[in-house]
């Protein structure tokens, strides 16, 4: 779309889940650190799932447009296609290895999860899990708490389709669009994060729509875009070392509006790497690789990554800040090898949405081959 190149894309998306994985190694490694060292680990991490938020937008906003185009008419139901073939089989994979990882727990090992609560790990929490929908009680709540991003995600890719509709849709369709992002976005706005995620997602989506203009064109390739957006990043770490800065992140209404507001940079960022070929696109297309398993990485190494840390607390391995650190490198090589290994199965839509076409072809419920969609 618009001559968009997405090998720096893919390098965004690699580092961002590799960011997420540090975070929260970090945290597990050092569950009691406080003061600055808590509150930047906290912010870079929140960072790293922001990003993934806004570049979800940009490439949603591509996806769509491929498909609006090739059956205006009809293109929700390949669109419901893609993005299942994407999401379901690694989610799946986690929410396994977090009920595996929840019934070692409940054979004896303390697991080290982030609140210590007790966990379900019964078929309909195994349900609400792979379709989430779980809640505090379920393992997936308790164990592999990153996924909360994720189903914000999900909730993402429904408001998109629906305003699609409510824009390419005639008649009643488009009425039917319009009401059903009006109530999605009704129903989460005082919901944990939402908003911000929408804002974030949508100025994605706007720099993807949008992104033929040149006056954007020329925003994106200011000298000063990318100075200006680090210190947009780093100015609440002035704050990291006071009392309440983790909890404000999630709570205080200021803050809040401010990482909604981070939407814009991060969006001018993405579509300067989708269009401009320089020494900073270069940088992230040398890390491209790393998104061939980006996304199993992020479902999955929470679980992982909490029994390699129980277990160390519970057979008092390698005691001092030497095991520590040594834990942490075995935890992050290990969960790194798994996630690759993992998505060599899991991670390939292409394969999936041909199962899945081919499964409504055989139940009459489509005919022609899917339009071609990115990620």
């Amino acid at each position: 779309m618009r001559g968009y190149r997405y090998e720096a894309l893919d390098g965004v998306r690699g580092l961002a889940a590799q960011v997420v994985l540090v975070s929260h190694a970090l945290g597990m490694a050092f569950p009691h650190l406080e003061g600055f060292a808590a509150g930047a680990t906290e912010w870079v991490g929140r960072l790293a799932v922001m990003v993934f938020f806004s570049l979800s937008g940009f490439v949603i906003a591509t996806s769509l447009t491929r498909l609006i185009a090739a059956d205006r008419r009809r293109f929700l139901l390949p669109y419901a296609v893609h993005r299942i073939a994407r999401i379901w089989p690694p989610l799946i994979l986690a929410i396994v290895i977090t009920f595996a990882v929840g019934a070692i727990g409940h054979a004896g090992l303390p697991l080290l999860t982030r609140t210590g609560e007790p966990y379900r790990l019964d078929v309909i929490a195994f349900l609400r899990g792979i379709t989430l929908t779980f809640g505090p009680g379920d393992a997936t709540f308790v164990i592999d708490r990153a996924l909360w991003s994720l189903r914000q995600e999900v909730y993402l890719y429904g408001v998109a389709a629906f305003a699609a509709l409510a824009i390419v849709g005639r008649g009643g369709w488009r009425i039917l669009g319009a009401l059903a992002v009006l109530a999605l976005v009704a129903v989460t706005a005082n919901r944990f994060f939402y908003l911000q995620s929408l804002a974030l997602f949508t100025a994605g989506a706007g720099a993807a729509l949008f992104g033929g203009d040149s006056r954007l064109r020329a925003l994106a390739g200011s000298r000063l875009l990318w100075p200006a957006t680090i210190l947009a990043l780093l100015v609440p770490l002035a704050f990291a070392g006071a009392p309440g800065f983790i909890d404000a992140q999630s709570e205080h209404p200021a803050f809040l509006a401010y990482q909604a507001a981070l939407g814009l940079p991060f969006a001018l960022c993405l579509l300067r790497l989708a269009t401009r070929e320089g020494a900073d696109a270069r940088v992230f297309e040398g890390l491209s690789g790393t998104a061939a398993f980006s996304y199993t990485l992020y479902v999955i190494h929470v679980p992982v990554m909490t029994l390699i840390f129980s277990l160390r607390a519970y057979m008092e391995w390698a005691p001092g800040l030497g095991g520590t650190l040594a834990t942490f490198a075995i935890a992050l090589a290990l969960t790194e090898a798994l996630s690759f290994g993992a998505a060599l199965v899991v991670e390939r839509p292409r394969f999936f949405r041909a199962v899945l076409f081919r499964a409504l072809s055989l139940a009459g419920l489509w005919r022609s081959a899917p339009a071609a969609a990115t990620t």
